[in-house]
């Protein structure tokens, strides 16, 4: 049995990508709310002999003899030029259809809103918490002070929370960010503390950012050490990674983090990348819903809502960059 897990804003939504992906005959395993607004979680069962099969069969479409459409081809390789694992190219071709009426960019949009799930941080809901969790050298500090001065600058009342007690100087780092915004850094050295301070917060605050240490996806002393404070803490945990990492290793980060409590994936750098499979394949792999993306590592540039359309935008327009560039010999 393999374990899938899935993220939605609602329940019925969570479920209809379960029943789509897997089948009507999967077992539904566990559910979970992640707060007000925050969404749901739910894990189903599946035999590994399906998957196999669905992979083999997939992966039978690029031996048909049949050819392929140019429009089909054309977002093959895209998609294969940005670093899109096979498997998840060939999932997003079995959802794609032929352009009509809205083109291309409408068509490719609407594959990747059937693969993947795309939404807001639930910002709406008042005292709602989030965590940003990561691993070493992704932003997490800079995405905290984006959120913050947003939510600042819409006339919210915003709490953060500095639980990083090990990076040198991170603190610091939160500090310039909060005397700007006029707020006051809180230090949380423990679950319990993180937790007390985020009750507290809650009673005054619109909006908490909890700013968490880097972690090593891959030491399980990290991940359990994050489990910890995600179970205790009741904040959103919301998973910032970089584009342009190598998809491999952005799908098993993601399904560390995931199985540690992982929600959202918010990706940044996305001005310094050519390359963007890293990301397709840890929404993914992680089951995580899409939110946000950091466009500029500036504070005041603040961060880009991401949906289907406008995914599907990015790779077609820096694919067709990348094929005008002019190419020089070093």
């Amino acid at each position: 049995m393999r374990m899938k897990t899935y993220t939605a804003p609602t329940m019925s939504e969570a479920l209809d990508q379960l029943r789509r992906e897997l089948g009507e005959d999967a077992l539904l395993v566990s559910t979970q709310r992640l707060g007000a607004g925050a969404g749901v979680r739910v894990t189903a069962a599946v035999e590994e002999d399906d998957i196999e099969t669905e992979i083999e069969r997939l992966s039978s479409r690029n031996n048909d003899t049949a050819e392929e459409s140019p429009f089909f081809g054309k977002i093959r390789n895209i998609l294969t030029g940005h670093g899109t694992p096979v498997e998840l190219v060939e999932k997003i071709l079995l959802q794609l259809k032929e352009p009509q009426r809205g083109g291309e960019l409408a068509a490719l949009a609407k594959a990747l809103d059937t693969v993947f799930v795309f939404h807001h941080l639930p910002e709406h809901v008042k005292g709602q918490s989030f965590m940003l969790i990561g691993a070493p050298g992704v932003g997490k500090t800079v995405i905290t002070g984006k959120l913050a001065t947003r939510a600042c600058m819409s006339g919210r009342r915003v709490g953060i929370v500095c639980a990083d007690t090990v990076r040198a100087g991170a603190a610091e780092q939160l500090v310039a960010f909060t005397n700007i915004l006029d707020i006051s850094l809180i230090k949380a050295h423990s679950p319990d503390s993180l937790r007390k301070h985020i009750r507290a917060l809650e009673k005054t605050c619109d909006l908490i950012y909890v700013d968490m240490p880097a972690l090593n996806p891959f030491k399980p002393q990290d991940m359990d050490f994050l489990s910890a404070y995600i179970e205790t803490a009741g904040a959103l945990p919301v998973l910032v990674m970089p584009a342009g990492i190598d998809p491999y290793e952005s799908q098993e980060t993601a399904e560390a983090f995931a199985e540690a409590g992982a929600a959202y994936l918010l990706a940044t750098r996305l001005d310094a990348a050519r390359r963007f499979g890293g990301i397709l394949a840890a929404a993914d792999a992680g089951k995580l819903t899409v939110c946000e993306a950091s466009l500029s590592p500036s504070v005041s540039r603040g961060l880009s809502p991401v949906n289907a359309v406008s995914l599907a935008k990015l790779l077609l327009t820096s694919s067709e960059e990348s094929d005008n560039e002019p190419r020089t010999r070093s």
